[in-house]
């Protein structure tokens, strides 16, 4: 029996070799590509559609990644051309500033002894012909300080607290100026509600002209030669006592950003 069992063994291993040695013969004389032919051309549409698949999954993931991070990229351009912007419109701001305060220095009327002042606003209380400044007691303003802009005037403090100051300008109803022309003539400048001037009370002898500047005569406290506008209509009636003239500011008031206060 174990005779048997151990002719049977031998017998399968020489089988076994026999079997490679053929394969291995008609691998080499290209036999076994004609057997395998069909098994590709089975599994070959298979095995393309799972490498096209797998291809087109990292396309996306790619894509997606791509996409990410261009977003990301423009989110950090955006954040830096805002800052841009953001500095470059504060340098701005500071040499428009600097200029403002050189030319300021350069003022021949107004003493030198100024207070810069940015208009903050408006308050609903006040009159559309007053401004609100920063600055106040602390900082030296006092009631009835003329506000100015280079030697053209801007107006009066007319309220002061501790940090802030309101400003009542030439534009409003309460203000009345002596004033001269350049030609001469003397009359009183007021305001007028619609942000509106007039020179009132012109004698009918003298001489009013358009474009002329209209200045400070130097009394009440104002110094003599500030700028308060210039004609650009003469009212005259034979039959009134009086001539006058509109009159208008050479700065529009509700585009100032800085001013400067007379201590």
């Amino acid at each position: 029996m174990k005779d048997l069992l151990k002719g049977s063994k031998q017998k399968t291993f020489f089988v076994l070799i026999l079997l490679v040695v053929v394969l291995f013969i008609l691998e080499n004389f290209g036999v076994m590509g004609f057997l395998e032919s069909p098994a590709q051309k089975v599994f070959r549409p298979i095995q393309l559609g799972f490498y096209k698949t797998g291809q087109d999954v990292a396309n996306f993931v790619a894509t997606v990644k791509g996409i990410g991070a261009l977003r990301e990229r423009e989110s950090n351009l955006a954040l830096e051309n805002a800052k841009l912007l953001a500095e470059n419109a504060r340098l701005k701001k500071l040499t428009e500033e600097n200029k403002l305060l050189r030319e300021q220095l350069g003022a021949k009327i107004v003493a030198k002894d100024l207070i810069a002042a940015n208009v903050i606003g408006t308050d609903p209380l006040f009159s559309s012909e007053e401004f609100l400044l920063d600055r106040g007691k602390t900082d030296g303003v006092k009631e009835d300080s003329l506000v100015v802009l280079k030697d053209i005037l801007i107006g009066q403090i007319r309220t002061v607290h501790n940090s802030t100051s309101v400003v009542r300008l030439l534009t409003d109803p309460e203000s009345k100026i002596a004033a001269i022309t350049e030609g001469g003539a003397k009359g009183i400048l007021e305001g007028e509600f619609g942000s509106g001037l007039t020179l009132a009370k012109v004698a009918q002898t003298d001489t009013l002209q358009e474009g002329q500047i209209v200045f400070t005569l130097g009394e009440a406290g104002f110094p003599r030669g500030l700028v308060l506008g210039k004609i650009n209509k003469v009212q005259k009636n034979p039959a009134e006592l009086f001539q006058k003239a509109a009159v208008e500011p050479l700065v529009a008031f509700k585009s100032l950003e800085l001013v400067f206060i007379s201590k």
